[in-house]
């Protein structure tokens, strides 16, 4: 501190020395927190950019192994919900199972088109798939003036609790700060491919079939013994479908959204000049040293 005082005081004119020192420094950390701020957006803005990218085939065989967009990304892509995949999927075991009895049942008085009604549900579950993921990719892109708005409000100790954070600091912050606004821009984006497929146009006639179907079996597997036909997969379903998928896929996107920013920020902690390079922003060398500088800093405990 003393020799900072006196290479500061150097000259006739202390007072003014001292306040281009105290100046100097101000201008260091006004362009650290510039620097950081143009770091995350163009991290975020990549993030969010690869993600929007729905270039992989709609086709889910084909899908398989894609690095950007939602739809075939292992890392981020959108499963077709555990409860509605459930009761897909044993109704579809259940009509293969009743397969042998169509004839049966037929001269019972089952329609055909009742049974029918029931198969075929696995392939609209992948279509189901698509549509939350297509949703996403497009809702993607509306994060990055989100992001922007909030990298930009934040001040220097903001800037700094960042950088003496942990490896996902900013992207803690960013989720705390932008998770309301950005389910409100997802939402409605989301729903669009939702309301195309409709699934409640096609769900509430399954449910409306299946519990007439229900009533029917049961009644007609009571007189032949409980061991003679498969036991129902349900007593009943769930009558709305469309708004459970809409909020379900939401909330998946923007974990998607965030894990991918997360990794943009660590990336940038470890390889801060390295990263900018790789990712085609343009930052000058002075920026790109000051980052990779405050970083290191940072890491050291020296800020």
């Amino acid at each position: 501190m003393r020799k900072f005082l006196i290479a500061c005081s150097f000259g006739a004119f202390a007072a003014f020395g001292l306040f281009s020192c105290g100046q100097h420094f101000f201008d260091q950390d006004s362009r650290m927190v510039e620097a950081l701020q143009e770091a995350l957006v163009l991290g975020s803005k990549t993030a969010a950019s690869n993600l929007g990218d729905g270039s992989c085939a709609a086709s889910l065989q084909t899908a398989m192994g894609c690095t950007t967009g939602y739809l075939g990304n292992k890392l981020v892509e959108i499963a077709v919900p555990d409860t509605v995949k459930y009761v897909l999927n044993n109704i579809n075991s259940f009509t293969k199972e009743i397969e042998p009895f169509k004839n049966l049942l037929n001269n019972l008085g089952m329609s055909s088109n009742t049974l029918n009604a029931l198969s075929g549900l696995g392939k609209y579950g992948d279509s189901i798939k698509v549509a939350l993921n297509r949703g996403a990719e497009k809702a993607a892109p509306n994060s990055i003036g989100v992001f922007r708005d909030a990298i930009f409000g934040m001040s220097f100790f903001d800037a700094r609790g960042m950088l003496l954070g942990d490896s996902v600091a900013a992207t803690t912050y960013l989720h705390v700060t932008t998770y309301s606004g950005l389910q409100s821009s997802f939402a409605p984006i989301i729903r669009e491919p939702l309301n195309l497929l409709n699934p409640n146009k096609f769900w509430e006639p399954l449910v409306r079939d299946y519990k007439s179907f229900a009533s029917k079996y049961s009644s007609i597997k009571s007189s032949f013994g409980s061991s003679t036909l498969p036991s129902l997969p349900y007593s009943d379903l769930p009558d709305d479908l469309s708004t459970y998928l809409a909020e379900y896929a939401t909330g998946k996107a923007l974990d998607g959204l965030f894990l991918m920013v997360g990794k943009q920020e660590t990336q940038l902690r470890a390889d801060p000049w390295g990263t900018v390079r790789a990712l085609g922003g343009y930052f000058d060398d002075t920026v790109g040293e000051l980052l990779g500088d405050v970083f290191s800093k940072a890491k050291d405990g020296l800020l």
